[in-house]
């Protein structure tokens, strides 16, 4: 029970609170396309590139805890995987090719029709954004929708997992692609690590949780761990946080003992909470004044049509999320701390989404 409550809170943060919009009624429609029509920004187009899941031998693991690629009810690995290792030029390490994919399973993924309920892969980026400074992506989610088969599937991916750049071809961490291209790049290097082709984005600025969460009337959480933060102080148990005292919640992170797990855990049961409130009856004359700060604080490539379709279509497929955990080591390369995740597990990763995405 535990576990498909943290599972939940991951989509629900974005998703849900626009989808809201659209239970309201006629009143709040012209809202819902104003808020639709700032929010919205496209992807620049391009070539989509056959994955290839190279690694390199770099000593220093470090014995850190990690949750393992698991879930009890996830798609089985089959036979349609073709793998293939070889070792590179410079002995550096080896390369695995990916799931085999052609090009009209690729445009079918770039492309879906959600109003034919099409399958497809969404990245939910929660970006630490301030004036003159476009910051990081401090959570990053791969999502995969398929109606037909009435589930969808998470991943969460740890901010400091180590990944090729696809701009540069130098490895960094995956947060920052954010900071050097945007949210282009973000949903390239995401693609370029998993080979998973993504159709939409979500990104919202974590700034806005603040009066997002002042908004409902703040928010209850049950605190795993007592701790102080950026002035705050948050003991064990169950307790009421305004938008502040919320947001400095979410942001702790050296000080928990499962790091970046365990931060994505609190931010996820915050968002949980907050969706719960915006969803009940006493916050439907609240909408309008939540759209407006959508729209400061939210962007994303879905018109107000596929939000439409979402809501109609997609909403008992939204409702069964299971969740992929990545099973990867910590590694101190350079006098920098990584996460890092061999290239087999990254193809487990791809086999098991594109596999979930398959219309058979």
């Amino acid at each position: 029970m535990k576990r498909a409550l943290v599972i939940k809170i991951a989509i629900y943060s974005m998703l849900s609170l626009i989808m809201v919009g659209l239970l309201g009624g006629g009143y709040l429609w012209y809202s819902m396309e104003k808020t639709m029509g700032k929010m919205y920004e496209p992807l620049p187009s391009k070539e989509w590139a056959v994955p290839v899941f190279e690694s390199e031998s770099l000593p220093g693991t470090l014995p850190i805890e990690s949750p393992v690629l698991s879930d009890a009810n996830a798609p089985e690995v089959t036979d349609a995987t073709t793998i293939q290792a070889s070792v590179s030029a410079d002995g550096q390490g080896e390369s695995i090719s990916g799931y085999a994919i052609d090009r009209e399973e690729v445009e079918r993924l770039l492309h879906p029709d959600l109003s034919e309920e099409d399958p497809f892969s969404i990245l939910l980026l929660g970006v630490d954004e301030r004036q003159g400074d476009r910051g990081r992506s401090d959570t990053m989610i791969l999502l995969t929708l398929q109606p037909k088969k009435g589930s969808a599937l998470a991943l969460s991916i740890p901010r400091d997992t180590r990944a090729l750049m696809p701009n540069s071809g130098k490895y960094d961490k995956i947060n920052h692609a954010y900071a050097f291209g945007g949210t282009s790049l973000a949903v390239e290097a995401v693609e370029h690590l998993f080979g998973v082709p993504i159709a939409f984005y979500m990104k919202t600025n974590m700034e806005g949780m603040v009066n997002i969460v002042d908004t409902v009337g703040g928010v209850d959480i049950n605190n795993p761990r007592a701790f102080d933060f950026d002035g705050f102080s948050f003991p064990l148990g169950i307790q009421h946080l305004n938008g502040n005292e919320a947001l400095a919640y979410s942001r702790m992170r050296k000080e928990d003992p499962h790091g970046d797990f365990g931060r994505t855990q609190r931010q996820r049961q915050l968002l949980s909470n907050a969706i719960d409130r915006v969803v009940s009856v006493n916050s439907i004359t609240k909408l309008p004044r939540l759209l407006s700060q959508l729209s400061d604080y939210v962007r994303t490539n879905l018109t107000s049509s596929n939000m439409i379709d979402l809501a109609v279509n997609y909403r008992p497929t939204i409702n069964n999320i299971e969740t992929l955990y990545l099973n990867g080591s910590g590694k101190m390369i350079n006098g920098i701390y990584y996460y890092t995740v061999t290239p087999e597990d990254r193809q487990k990763i791809q086999t098991i989404m594109l596999n979930h995405l398959s219309a058979a």
